[in-house]
């Protein structure tokens, strides 16, 4: 039987420990897509299948260690840490056989592949109402757009695949790495057809979970914001600027709701009411109890045993909020309570508190996009551009907060330290400090301080120079490395 390759080799040989060859393919017998997908039923199924590659341990179930663990909101406090793949994002020397960092490239790429698939046949298929079939497509661009920009964030040049990959020849064009402007032209292209779609402004009912007008402005808004900070596109930062302002303002105006201080914070990350949360624009669905569609973030954001906290299951506690993080609240912050508490002298994070997880099989989604992080962009572009409402957005997330007005000198640090707090345990810290540049975000995340290293308390020392040397990417897994033959290049300051 001829042999069909419908994953991109760079994610789907970390799926198959027996592969020798970058180019071989491990399963001859498998369906060409061509032949699967026949029926409009084939194809919703498939995007399923797409939405469902994000709940991989590689995409957002582990998310934490490449955002909250890498900045200096949270450590880790591991009994086993000391030897484990994750102690190593925290101190910054991630081994060449780090296996999340596999897992996390190829859970990338599995929802590339996933959405190109689609992308490729849903023309093919005939469909009842072809306004369903354009928001199938309009959806797929937005799962492809998302997974990029998370690709680029962590790795820089990655290389770009549009289509499903059939041929050895086509998978060894497609394996080197492209320029990041690529990258970013590609994901500002995906973004736009969604914008250009059929979709619906904000998604309700049993659409939640799915993309949306709003989240694709929200989400390109946040693309052009970081395009518009980083070293690379200088000469383009104003119109970077002026484009996310565009796209922000256009996602605000689509907003369910009159005001931010009307919705109370809880409800974001409360398992019963997160789902239909107004405030909540994109948001990876899961369901509790069964372990291939549950959340993991209850289990590992709850304390060790050593908290003592009968109330809840024992956890690992993996995600533990540093001193600095507890501090970082202003006296009277009603949004602490609800984020992170102390328990006989051990921080730990209160936000995805599943009192019913059973096994780790908790409910908790986890949000991708919300109007408060519209709000503080919208904030960030404007002082940028020096316009005079900068400040009323940031003043909208205070007011929920329970906090005055904003007063002081630097609206810059403000807006970050607003965001830290707003946003805490949420993936988004690290991001936010490399958009103020590599060397600020180095002197903000260097330092010493006390994890549980092997079920010792053991201090860690992270240095600058180890974080600039890296210019904040991550490690290309190795293997893929090795198996590509040496087409792959492995980031600067990694090995």
């Amino acid at each position: 039987m001829k042999k069909y390759i419908t994953f991109v080799a760079v994610s789907s040989l970390l799926f198959c420990s027996s592969c020798t060859s970058f180019l071989e393919e491990t399963n001859p017998n498998k369906i060409p897509a061509s032949n699967f997908y026949q029926t409009e039923d084939d194809i919703a199924m498939a995007a399923n299948g797409a939405y469902a590659a994000l709940r991989g341990n590689g995409y957002y179930k582990n998310m934490y260690l490449y955002t909250d663990v890498r900045s200096e909101n949270t450590t880790l406090q591991d009994p086993g840490a000391g030897n484990g793949v994750n102690y190593q994002f925290y101190n910054y020397t991630l081994t060449t056989d780090n296996a999340q960092v596999k897992t996390h490239w190829a859970d990338l790429y599995k929802c590339v592949t996933r959405a190109n698939i689609i992308l490729d046949q849903i023309d093919d298929i005939p469909f009842k109402d072809e306004v369903v079939k354009n928001q199938k497509k309009a959806e797929m661009y937005f799962l492809r757009g998302l997974t990029y920009f998370h690709l680029v964030m962590q790795f820089g040049d990655v290389p770009i695949v549009t289509k499903e990959l059939k041929t050895k020849d086509e998978i060894q064009k497609y394996t080197a790495r492209q320029p990041k402007s690529e990258v970013y032209n590609l994901i500002i292209s995906d973004l736009t057809q969604v914008i250009n779609s059929e979709l619906p402004d904000i998604q309700t009912g049993n659409g939640v979970g799915r993309a949306s007008k709003a989240a694709a402005y929200a989400l390109l808004g946040k693309v052009y914001l970081t395009m518009a900070a980083d070293s690379d596109f200088q000469s383009e930062r104003t119109s970077n600027l002026q484009s996310a302002k565009t796209n922000l303002v256009a996602a605000w105006n689509m907003k369910p709701f009159t005001s931010l201080k009307d919705i109370p914070y809880a409800d974001v990350f409360d398992k019963e009411a997160q789902t239909f949360c107004q405030e909540n624009i994109f948001q990876v669905m899961y369901k509790g109890g069964n372990s291939s569609l549950a959340s993991n973030y209850a289990y590992i954001f709850q304390p060790t045993s050593q908290t003592g906290l009968t109330s809840q299951k024992t956890g690992t506690g993996n995600n533990i909020p540093t001193s600095d993080m507890m501090s970082a609240y202003e006296s009277g912050d009603t949004r602490k309570a609800i984020s992170c508490g102390t328990s006989q002298n051990v921080n730990y994070v209160k936000k995805y508190t599943d009192l019913d997880d059973i096994n780790g099989y908790g409910a908790n989604n986890w949000i991708v996009l919300r109007y408060a992080d519209v709000a503080l962009m919208l904030a960030e572009v404007k002082m940028h551009l020096s316009e005079n409402d900068a400040v009323s957005y940031l003043n909208m997330v205070r007011e929920r907060a329970g906090l005055d007005d904003y007063s002081g000198s630097s609206l810059r640090d403000a807006i970050l330290r607003e965001r830290r707090v707003e946003f805490a345990f949420e993936g988004q810290r690290y991001w936010d400090l490399l958009r103020q540049g590599v060397d600020y975000a180095a002197s903000q995340i260097a330092g010493t301080t006390s994890v549980v290293s092997g079920g010792n308390p053991e201090d860690v020392s992270i240095t600058a120079s180890n974080i600039i040397g890296k210019r904040g990417f991550s490690q290309i897994p190795n293997n893929q490395i090795i198996l590509s033959n040496g087409v792959l290049k492995q980031n600067v300051g990694w090995y």
